[in-house]
Parts: C-alpha cells; structure tokens; sequence
C-alpha cells in the first residue's frame, strides 16, 4: 500500500460540507462537498472522506470545527460554575451595562453562560500590583468544593481579582479543587485571558468553561473514528486567529475554535492577495446559512482583540468579520407591508425547496434559479438536481404576500440579499476610515460568485475576483494557514518611565520563550518559528487602546504616537502614554504552496440559456469553467458553471481567466 500523501482541508458549514484535497505527488487539488448534518457534524465530514475512499492515504488533516460556536448559539454547553473575589459575583450580570436596544424602556438581556445559583465567591484579595491583601482560606475553599461536588458541576471557571498579575491564588485554588475532585473540568482566567478588564476576563473565562467538554468530547470522537477508518495523520485543528494548532493543544484554549470555519476564508484571502499581487480585498464568503465579510489591507489579514457572539464577549485574537444573515438559504418572508430576507436558513434540512427534501419556503437560492442563474441539472457539478416547480411554488406564496408576480418576488429577493450584504462591507469598511471604491472584491463559497458583480456595482468597485474552487475556498484556506498559537501579558505604567522600556523587553523574553514552546510541541523548530509582538498602549485616562506593531523596544513610544494619527487624524506628543498589553503571535511555516494549475481544458460544450438581470431577460452563454484557457475572455451576459458554484458576469462586464486559475471579472471601460 502507498504511503500517505494528500493534505485535506474541511469546513463543515451550515448547508454543506466542503472537502479540499491536496496530492503531494501529483501537485493537484479536487474538491468534494457533501450535506451538512447539523445534529452530528462529524458525521457529513465522515461521510464525504468515506465517498472519497482516502482516509488511509491522508498525510495532514486539517479541520475546521463548529462544536464550540454551536454550544454557545444553541445554549447546549456544559453546565459551568464560577468562582471569583467576594464582592466581584455581579460582574457578569452587569456586563458594560449598555444598552444594544436604545428605542426599547425595558431592554431584555440575554442570560449569561452560567446561572446566577451557581455563581460562588471566596474571600480572597490580589493588589492591581500583584501583591497579596488577602490570602485564600483553604477551609472556606473545602467547604465550596463540597458544594460544587453536591451540585454536580463538572466544569468551572475561576476568576479571581488581579489574578493576570499573581496568579498564586488561581493556582492554590485548582490544586486544591483537582485533589478533591480529580475528574472536573478547570479553567483558570490567567491562562486564558490574562488581561485587565475584570467583566472581559470573566466572561472569557465562562466561554470556555461553557464549551471545553463539548469541544474535547467532539474531537476526541472524531479522531477515535478516523482511526477506525486507518487515518494515521493527526488532527489539526483551524482556530479564530488565522491560525492552526493540534486537536490535543487545542484543549488549552477551546474558545479559540469560535470562529474556526470562517477564518479559514479569511486565510484564503490573504493567499489570494498575496499571489495575485492585489495587497487590498474585501472578501465575502457567501454560504448556504450566512455571510462573512473581511478585509485583507496591505497584503495582511486583520485581527480583532475581542469577538462578541450572542452576546458573549470574548478576549482572544479573532479574524475581522462583519457576519450576517444571508446566504444561499437564507429564509425570504413579508412583514410589515416589506420584504425581509434571513437570519433565518433553510440550513441543510429540509434546504430551500428547490432541493426537493420538503422544504416549502423561498430562499436565495429558489430566486437564483427562477431568474435562470442556476442550472437545475448541473447543481453540484451533476451530482444534485434541483426542482423548479418547487422552488416557483414557494416563491408563488410570498408573491402573493407582495401582491406582485414570482419573478418580481425573485428579484426582489436577490436585491434585498445584495443590499445587506452591501451594507455589512459600508459597515467594516467606515469602521477603519476606508474607501472600499480602491480596494479588489473577493467573492467566494457556495454562493458568492452569483452576487459578486451586483455588490461591485452598488459599491462602485470595478474588479471582481473569483479564484478556482470557490465553493471551497475556506477548507482550501486551512490548507494554507501556519501552526499559530498566541499568548500575552500584561504591562503597566507610563511608556516614558525609565523602567519601561526593561518592563517591555523582559516581557518580550518570557512570550518568546512561551511561544516557544508551543510549537516546539507542534514539531516546529527554531528554523521554522517566528515571532510578531504588539503592545495595546493607550494616552493616559483612556479607556479603549490601540494596537502597535513593536518592531524596536527603542521606538515603541513614537510609533504608538504615529499609529494613533493614522487610526484617528491626530495624536498628542507630549501627552503622558500607558502601556496596557502586550501579544506575541508564535507562527510555524507549515502552509502548503500556492501552485499554479494546470489550464488544460476540458472542451465541455457551450449553450446558451434566457437569464433576468436587472429586470431584462438576457441570452446568457452558458461556460463550463473546466472549459476555459488562460486568457479566455468572456462577455457578459454569461453563466460560468463550476462543480462547487456558478459565477454571474452581467452585461457590460467580462470575464478573464488568468494565472492559478483565477477569474478576473471586470467592468467595461474602467
């Protein structure tokens, strides 16, 4: 039997399940995607490498997980206890005491991850300097564990005050915790967010209490059934930084998995802008249940501090996205004399009703077919039809709702679609003072290349880029992204102070050495790592910082005055500076290359087809992608048709297939 040799890359989304896979010997890339199983999400992913046949052959797995996100939306998670300083038990419930619903007078908040009753303070006192004003008393804690251990809380997250400046505290607790009850979960807020911000703190730390046994128990599942099927490669799982770790390493920080799947896109984008030599994107990634938007600026993914996902706030490195509701199925309705489209999916069962499973109400993806976009015979590549009289039948009820015609209906679907998504990139790009008119838009997944052009248009971008495997591109990412783990600290004091700069260094030395570590149990060598450090430094009496490149100790100070200008239009140099934070991003060069493909084609036959744009009905070549050269040029109005996606070129755009296989789509004359 061969040794291994394929790389493969999964992204389990909310309809479907996406298969990239790598041969080393052969330097080629096939994609695969299967249904989505939403009670069982290993179980599509089992079921598509089992269609493949190539689970003994795989040499690197990679794999993007929803376990975590999913315990957190549906509110299935363990059952966690908190522990934190007398005193500091309404933290959570008090949260930033804002209000999301300014027009409401009684504004409902949604419950925190854990239950008032099982929310437990200990007399215990941490300085802000680290010194200790109150010692822990291991009689009070004997009698806490006696509750925990009558209650039968099986995870619990600790938080004590000032603890990211002397854990000693943190640390007697788990000791005396684990010597009572040896099998519970624990997870200590210095590890996991050792930052200041005492609600932001906690409630990472109650996160990832929440999902730690439903992450460890999902993955330790998955890789016991992919040894049954003779996978000998280890899991690698994606995580919300753009990077990947191990599945055993990934038990340090669960929560990190939040937004595994769509980072694995946002990786993509990055690949992209690099090898096409297009240092500014937006990217959206258009799926069956949502859409992500994210920006590559200056050749360089970016990176969020903080995430926030229903209404749980997380401190952990995340990719930037802007997510919302609309996808391929998402959910099209009347209300209020109006037409809405999502949040609400179809999801993968029943699906929107042209998949014929039972689904009866409009979707996205019923409009698109309607308005002749989507071959019925060739969903999939051929291996999914798709039925019209359904996908018309469920239009046909909410047209009646609108007191218009389907196709009228249909279009209005796609335009409401368009606009939401249009105004998720205004939103992220307004965010950081950008004109999105300067920057390439990326459109990929399932569905992206369908909207891509029609987006362009209302934003006034002029180039739309559709790379090869586009209904897979996020599974693609993974296969992309370095073995990454972050770690951080914190800092204190003034930034002129003469100590600052020996705090910053030291600092520096002991992430280093951590980060080290890390990948030294990932594999990676010293050849293969390398560092990037960032301070979050801030002018004295302010409260949200800004994040500062640190490529010279020396210089830290005037480059945080610089980037200040940058992100605000002014900064104060006399002003006095506070050193908040510093995070160190320990990489692994492990990424596959980003090789060329071969453009042979494959001279499947043209045709043409009558499609509705903009009102018009069109005679619309139909393009097989596999058909197309390098340099092909096709005008719109076309259909270009790919196993995993269909690309629109309207009239008054063409399409050019360039190097890696890449479509070029743009406007006439710009």
């Amino acid at each position: 039997m061969s040794s291994p040799h394929l790389r493969v890359g999964v992204d389990i989304g909310g309809t479907f399940t996406d298969i990239v896979v790598m041969d080393t010997r052969t330097n080629t890339t096939r994609a695969h995607k299967v249904l989505s199983t939403p009670r069982e999400p290993a179980k599509g992913m089992l079921h598509g490498l089992d269609e493949l046949e190539i689970a003994k052959a795989i040499e690197f797995l990679v794999h993007g997980t929803t376990a975590g996100l999913n315990a957190i939306l549906s509110r299935t998670g363990e059952r966690a206890a908190l522990v934190t300083t007398k005193g500091f038990d309404d933290v959570l419930l008090l949260g930033r005491a804002g209000n999301k619903d300014i027009w409401s007078l009684s504004p409902k908040r949604t419950a925190p991850l854990v239950d008032r009753d099982d929310i437990h303070t200990v007399n215990e006192r941490m300085r802000y300097d680290g010194s200790v004003e109150m010692p822990l008393d291991p009689q009070e804690v004997a009698a806490l564990l006696e509750t925990l251990e009558r209650d039968g809380v099986r995870s619990v997250a600790v938080c004590f005050l000032h603890s990211h400046h002397n854990p000693a505290h943190e640390l007697a607790f788990k000791a005396l915790l684990q010597q009572r009850l040896p099998g519970i979960s624990i997870v200590l807020s210095h590890q996991i967010a050792p930052e200041q911000g005492e609600f932001e703190r906690t409630s990472t730390t109650v996160a990832t209490a929440y999902v730690s046994r439903t992450v460890e128990t999902y993955l330790a599942a998955l890789v016991e059934e992919l040894d049954v099927r003779g996978c000998a490669a280890p899991l690698h799982v994606m995580r919300s930084s753009g990077g990947i770790c191990s599945a055993e390493l990934v038990a340090r920080q669960p929560i990190q998995t939040i937004l595994s799947g769509p980072a694995g896109g946002v990786v993509a984008a990055e690949t992209v802008a690099r090898t096409l030599g297009r240092p500014n994107l937006i990217a959206i990634d258009m799926g069956g249940t949502s859409s992500d938007v994210s920006l590559v600026i200056d050749g360089r993914m970016t990176l969020s501090a903080e995430s926030e996902i229903a209404d749980t706030v997380m401190k952990m490195p995340v990719v930037e996205l802007h997510t919302i509701g609309a996808g391929g199925g998402s959910i099209a309705r009347a209300e209020a004399g109006g037409l809405r489209v999502g949040p609400l999916s179809a999801g993968a069962n029943p699906g929107p009703a042209c998949y014929g499973l039972g689904g009866t109400k409009p979707t996205v993806t019923d409009a698109q077919l309607l308005l002749g976009r989507i071959d019925p015979e060739w969903f999939l590549g051929g291996r999914m039809g798709l039925d019209v009289h359904a996908a018309k039948e469920a239009m046909a009820s909410l047209a009646g709702e609108l007191n218009i015609d389907v196709e009228a209906a249909a279009a209005g679907v796609l335009a409401v679609a368009n606009g939401m998504m249009a105004n998720a990139i205004r939103t992220l790009t307004m965010r950081r003072g950008i004109d999105h008119r300067g920057f390439s838009l990326l459109a990929f997944g399932g569905a992206g290349p369908l909207h891509g052009v029609a987006l362009a248009e209302e934003l006034g971008i002029t180039e739309v880029i559709v790379p090869f495997s586009t209904g897979v591109l996020s599974a693609w990412g993974m296969l992309h992204a370095d073995i990454r783990h972050d770690v951080s600290a914190p800092l204190g004091g003034l930034a002129n102070a003469v100590e600052a700069r020996a705090l910053v260094v030291r600092t520096l030395g002991q992430l280093r050495e951590e980060g080290a570590k890390l990948l030294l149990r990932e594999g990676v060598d010293a050849a293969g790592s390398s560092y990037v450090a960032s301070v979050e430094m801030c002018y004295a009496g302010q409260t949200h910082t800004v994040s500062v490149r640190m490529a010279d100790p020396e210089t830290l100070l005037q480059d945080f005055h610089d980037t200040y200008h940058q992100h605000f239009g002014h900064s104060m140099p006399g002003a006095p500076v506070e050193l908040v934070q510093m995070r160190l991003a320990a990489t692994g060069r492990i990424g596959a290359q980003f090789l060329d493909r071969d453009m042979s084609s494959e001279n499947r036959p043209e045709a043409t087809r009558t499609v509705t744009i903009d009102g018009v009905h069109c005679e619309a070549r139909i393009v097989h992608r596999e058909s197309l050269g390098r340099a092909d040029v096709v005008d719109g109005p076309a259909i270009i048709l790919e196993a995993g996606s269909t690309t629109l070129v309207p009239p008054g755009w063409s399409a050019r297939q360039e190097k890696f296989g890449t479509l070029i789509i743009r406007k006439a004359g710009a």
